[in-house]
């Protein structure tokens, strides 16, 4: 009866340790996307430029095509939205 207790305490505490690897290499892999995202928010800031019209700030990206060469539109919206649109369309 102590043998079967202690194959049991054994199995549980080897069950623990993967749940806390797994756990360990969430949490890094998590550490490692924030800091990928935060890199590349970082890269795209000097995109953004400012225009002052109407006494308003308005925010714009000059948008680029395929091959890297500006087109002469451009995107306006709020800091975050372009952000996302810089990321997502691989300016950075």
């Amino acid at each position: 009866m102590k043998h079967e207790l202690n194959a049991t305490e054994e199995h549980t505490a080897a069950l623990e340790r993967h749940f806390d690897a797994r756990a360990a290499r969430r949490d890094k892999a998590e550490g490692r996307f924030l800091d990928r995202i935060e890199r590349k928010e970082n890269a795209a800031r000097p995109l953004i430029g400012e225009l002052c019209r109407d006494g308003k700030t308005v925010h714009y990206v000059n948008c680029i095509d395929r091959l890297g060469r500006f087109t002469g539109k451009i995107r306006e919206g709020s800091v975050v939205e372009l952000l996302s649109f810089c990321i997502r369309n691989r300016y950075v």
